[in-house]
């Protein structure tokens, strides 16, 4: 069990960094928002978040606080420049989308503010004892993913409709698909989590194997998305030619 959930969480981070350079390396060439986002998003959320994350949960704060703050504030800047990258992508000109991410921001400011005052003071407890934390920062995480989510598949389904008339690439709709898969299956760790805390079963041996197998179908989505091998590209090829026949 540990052995494949390293596995999971070393797959991913890996896989993560691979396409947070490829996209550094494309908004270094275009300057596009979007593409610093995205980069911003998966270095803060996956590349240290979800390390820092994980080794807080086995030093005790009252060791080394500033290790368990650093895996906050990582998390808090990745989400909200997802919040920012869905904005930008898919509800450019929407009021309310503008709103919920102000929002979804204050909670993280919150949050963190009052993280830190736990972890700063007498006998600090970790984020995962601390149900009203845990509460106000994973409603604006789980927000973010199932969001990014239900935008990402619908555009995808009106994609696969445009590639069906030839009016569309059938690899773009497929990576648009691949994303909201992606953070579809992140969204659905965020509130196992959460429900795991609730009921006081948090990081048991079910809820390890879940996030560990959570993890690679994250991580697979991802890599097929920004590095489809030769072999997937020919499929999703080959299937758009025999939905549109």
């Amino acid at each position: 069990m540990e052995i494949f959930a390293g596995l999971s969480v070393g797959t991913l981070i890996l896989v993560a960094l691979a396409v947070v350079i490829r996209t550094f390396a494309l908004w270094y060439r275009t300057r596009g928002l979007p593409e610093l986002l995205l980069s911003l998003y998966l270095s803060g959320a996956t590349v240290l978040g979800y390390p820092l994350t994980i080794a807080a949960s086995r030093i005790p704060p009252a060791e080394m606080w500033p290790l368990h703050l650093a895996g906050q504030l990582a998390m808090s800047v990745g989400l909200t420049s997802l919040l920012l990258f869905t904005l930008t992508v898919f509800r450019p000109e929407a009021l309310w989308a503008r709103c919920v991410i102000g929002l979804s921001v204050l909670l993280f400011a919150v949050g963190g503010v009052a993280y830190f005052r736990e972890l700063t003071g007498g006998n600090p407890r970790p984020m995962v004892e601390l149900l009203h934390l845990n509460l106000i920062y994973s409603t604006p995480i789980a927000f973010a993913y199932l969001w990014n989510t239900i935008e990402s598949l619908s555009y995808s389904r009106r994609l696969r409709l445009r590639v069906r008339l030839g009016l569309a690439d059938p690899a773009v709709a497929n990576r648009v698909l691949l994303w909201g898969l992606m953070t579809l299956a992140a969204g659905i760790a965020v509130v196992i989590s959460v429900i795991g805390m609730l009921v006081g079963n948090f990081m048991s041996a079910p809820m390890v194997l879940l996030f560990s197998c959570l993890g690679v179908a994250h991580a697979g989505c991802l890599f097929l998305a920004f590095h489809p091998p030769a072999w997937y590209s020919a499929w999703v090829g080959r299937s758009a030619r025999v939905e549109a026949s």
